[in-house]
């Protein structure tokens, strides 16, 4: 068990927001990873969506173990389901603490997980969400031999993005951020909840995080990233056809669904006055332009390889047509098209 806080320890409180599900098979290693955290936290406020296995005598189990190290918790037990994004709103605004670590119910956080979070936000007053690399290990726990970013193919180009002031650009078009390694200030959950439909918590929070600034990664891995059932990813290599597939293009809810998601995010661009194209694009056609130019610049560096574009390429296609089936029409195509060749003409990057 971790030593007690000493004198020099952050005044900044400590909160961790899980959430529930049917989660027994795995909940115990995730439990007891908060508990042997060389830096202890001071709060875990858990949120039980409906659970009819054995995941609430585990989590009682849980208190005094957590309470006898000084750790406050609180497991609210929804009367009906919410879904994960819901609970998950729900569990970090019911949170007291300062910096709050979201935590998944199958994962086991690496011991000094809390202690590198808490130093980084420390160093960094604008630091508003922080997240990590993950350790993928199988059902069992066993490392797979991959990290997460590293099956993701996120480039350290995208990294750069997200570190720079164009961190918006970084997750424009894809989500690498993963919840189970998010940490954040409490204080930005004042303007990013509620979540809007079709988005996750952790995407929307990062998205809010991003356009103040406050956006940052840690580059070595902080837990281990559990793969079992549906929760596998880079599971298999598809071709160019079999990605365009894959982003919603060929599925009418699925495309209804971003359709939501990019409206709800120009919506947001325009209340905060986010300037993202040219004047003479608006709305949607500023995300079409916006996505195609700074793909393209992307596209250009030297050290962007040609398989790497081949293998973002179909995002880039699927996201622009999605933007036109959202209500971009014709007009969204023009917009992605100029965004393109200013892209392709702005000075080349390293």
């Amino acid at each position: 068990m971790p030593d007690a806080p000493s004198r020099s320890a952050p005044a900044e409180r400590i909160g961790v927001a899980l959430c529930t599900y049917n989660g027994a098979r795995y909940l115990q290693a995730q439990l007891d990873s908060i508990l042997d955290q060389d830096l202890p936290v001071n709060e875990v406020m858990i949120g039980d969506d409906g659970s009819s296995d054995q995941t609430l005598p585990l989590l009682r189990a849980f208190v005094p173990r957590a309470q006898a190290l000084g750790i406050r918790v609180e497991i609210v037990q929804h009367a009906r389901n919410l879904g994960y994004v819901r609970n998950f709103a729900d569990a970090l605004m019911r949170c007291q603490a300062d910096i709050l670590f979201l935590c998944d119910q199958d994962d086991v956080w690496h011991p000094g997980r809390v202690r590198s979070y808490v130093e980084r936000f420390h160093a960094d007053p604008g630091l508003l969400l922080l997240h990590s690399d993950a350790r993928l290990v199988d059902a069992q726990g066993a490392p797979l031999g991959h990290q997460l970013l590293e099956v993701l193919v996120v480039h350290p180009a995208e990294v750069e993005l997200e570190r720079s002031g164009l961190a918006i650009d970084a997750i424009l078009l894809r989500n690498f951020i993963t919840g189970a390694t998010c940490a954040l200030r409490r204080r930005l959950l004042a303007e990013s909840l509620p979540v809007p439909p079709g988005w996750s918590h952790d995407e929307w929070l990062a998205v809010h995080a991003s356009l103040r600034g406050g956006l940052d990664m840690l580059a070595e891995p902080t837990i281990d990233y559990r793969q079992h059932g549906n929760n596998q990813i880079g599971a298999s290599r598809r071709g160019f056809l079999q990605r365009l597939r894959h982003l919603d293009l060929f599925d009418s809810q699925a495309r209804q669904r971003t359709a939501g998601r990019l409206l709800a995010l120009a919506d947001l661009l325009g209340q905060r006055g986010v300037v993202v194209a040219p004047e003479r694009f608006q709305g949607l056609h500023a995300l079409a332009w916006r996505m195609a130019w700074s793909r393209l610049q992307l596209y250009r560096r030297a050290d962007v390889p040609a398989g790497w574009i081949a293998h973002d390429a179909p995002r880039l296609i699927a996201r622009l047509a999605n933007v036109c089936l959202a209500g971009g029409g014709w007009k969204g195509g023009w917009a992605a098209l100029a965004g393109a060749w200013a892209g392709w003409r702005a000075p080349r990057a390293a």
